[in-house]
């Protein structure tokens, strides 16, 4: 893909953007969504500072600080920092999406490539991150940028690879993990060029991530102690979830996670694929079979072999594997009478199956699971602040804990972090608090456990455990329970 698109591919490609936008806006969470993302709206609201503890990180290593000066930026325009979180998510989404079909359009017709760019932006995966306050749709982005860049520096000018180079290091300030998805290209890439454009290429990529580097590293206390939170955060990513240290259950859930997310990233794009396959010839204009491998496989490998915490790491790939989509229409539309109408007919198929998934169905990436979970935190959160007393009060929660910390910062919370792979109970003594309200949908009482139930709106319940004084609870797994009082 040239840095120059003809008129039409521009214009082409500004609509689509507008558009993803615009089917963005009536979907966007009112609430924070996870535990990452109160870490981002601490950083807007308290100050960019990475470290270890939990108390005071803002966010966790590696810092991210170009994320979240974008959201700084889009504060200023939106009313808090969860709605310049999503603002970010929803322009990324839309922005990968466009650059998606440019690069797409290098390779093969433009109904194909519109097909599959508008296929990537309507599949659930991408729409559900692009919606919540996250930096996914952004790590997509990443991606697909630059894969641009590189696949054109490796046929391009030496200004070209250093031009990729730069923007390398600098991309790496929203999200450092696009150093291991890209990597690999850009190794790739360089190998081709002569000696003096990879040290000016070298030269480049350094400059541009010394931008982040720099003030990220003297935000957080200096380099010793940026050093420390970043080697204590992988190590502790690589004992307990790498598989060659946590064994056979890490790899399973690995897997399981990473196939998980690819069948709802592409969902009815795997049509066009099947058909296409028994068809294939690779066109005169296609990337390169290595180019395309070298885009995907690092980083499918890192998620198995290694780690993949969210479901969203895996749009760092997925916009790789729609230039494969658009491959794939674009063959079978050749192969029949009417190219143009077996393109039109297919790509409509493949956005509409994807976003009638996410607008109508109650999957885990749908319109109803952003809708279900701003409903319960908002309904939860408003009963316990309005009915019960935070000197007598406290509150178990599990993956929300950093949630309740922000939304209900008055309350003592206790925080349920289960050892995965490790079956073993854990116990908290919970002072002198008359009662337990348990946060966590996924969390169970054990046997004897005395409970009731609140309903805080339909279908929303709290869990209310009675405690006596100098009550322990025992944690194990899902369960909690009262085991002894002095």
């Amino acid at each position: 893909m040239g840095l120059l698109v003809s008129r039409r591919d521009a214009v082409t490609a500004a609509a689509l953007f507008a558009a993803v936008f615009a089917s963005r806006l009536p979907f966007a969470t009112q609430t924070l969504w996870a535990w990452d993302s109160v870490l981002y709206a601490r950083a807007l609201e308290h100050g960019f500072h990475v470290d270890f503890d939990l108390a005071d990180q803002r966010p966790h290593a590696p810092g991210y600080l170009l994320y979240v000066a974008a959201a700084w930026l889009a504060r200023a325009v939106v009313v808090d920092s969860n709605a310049a979180l999503v603002l970010v998510s929803m322009l990324a989404s839309a922005a990968a999406a466009a650059l998606l079909y440019l690069f797409a359009r290098r390779f093969v017709s433009r109904g194909a490539s519109l097909a599959a760019a508008a296929a990537f932006a309507a599949s659930p995966l991408t729409w559900t991150y692009s919606e919540v306050a996250y930096p996914y749709a952004v790590l997509a982005l990443g991606s697909v940028t630059l894969a641009a860049l590189l696949h054109r520096a490796r046929g391009g000018s030496p200004g070209d690879a250093v031009l990729a180079s730069a923007v390398l290091g600098l991309a790496c300030g929203f999200r450092q993990d696009l150093a291991i998805v890209v990597g690999p290209l850009w190794l790739w890439t360089m190998a081709a060029q002569p000696g003096r454009t990879r040290w000016s290429s070298v030269a480049a990529g350094l400059v541009g991530a010394l931008v982040w580097l720099v003030p990220t590293v003297a935000l957080s206390d200096g380099p010793v102690e940026y050093l420390f939170a970043l080697t204590q955060q992988a190590t502790f990513v690589a004992a307990a979830y790498a598989p060659h240290s946590a064994g056979l259950g890490a790899l399973a859930a690995n897997v399981g996670t990473t196939a998980f997310a690819l069948a709802w990233a592409l969902g009815a794009a795997a049509v066009p694929l099947a058909l296409a396959a028994g068809l294939w010839r690779r066109p005169a204009q296609a990337p390169d079979v290595q180019f395309l491998a070298l885009w995907a496989a690092p980083a499918l490998a890192f998620y198995l072999l290694v780690h993949i915490g969210e479901w969203g790491y895996v749009l760092s790939v997925v916009p790789a594997l729609y230039v494969g989509v658009a491959l794939a229409i674009d063959r079978v539309a050749r192969a029949v009478p009417h190219p143009r109408l077996a393109t039109g007919a297919l790509g409509a198929a493949t956005v509409a199956a994807g976003a009638v998934a996410f607008v109508f169905s109650a999957g885990p990436f749908s319109a109803a699971e952003l809708r279900a979970h701003d409903r319960e935190l908002a309904s939860r959160v408003a009963y316990v602040r309005g009915q019960l007393d935070p000197r007598h009060i406290a509150v178990l929660a599990r993956e929300d804990y950093l949630l309740i910390r922000y939304y209900l910062p008055e309350y003592s919370a206790l925080f349920h972090d289960p050892a995965p792979y490790v079956s073993a109970p854990r116990h908290k003594r919970v002072g002198q608090m008359a009662a337990l309200v348990v946060f966590t949908k996924g969390l169970a009482p054990g046997r004897g456990t005395e409970v009731r139930y609140i309903e805080c709106a339909k279908g929303v319940r709290l869990a209310y455990v009675p405690l006596p004084p100098g009550a322990m609870l025992e944690l194990f797994g899902d369960e909690y329970t009262i085991r002894e009082t002095q």
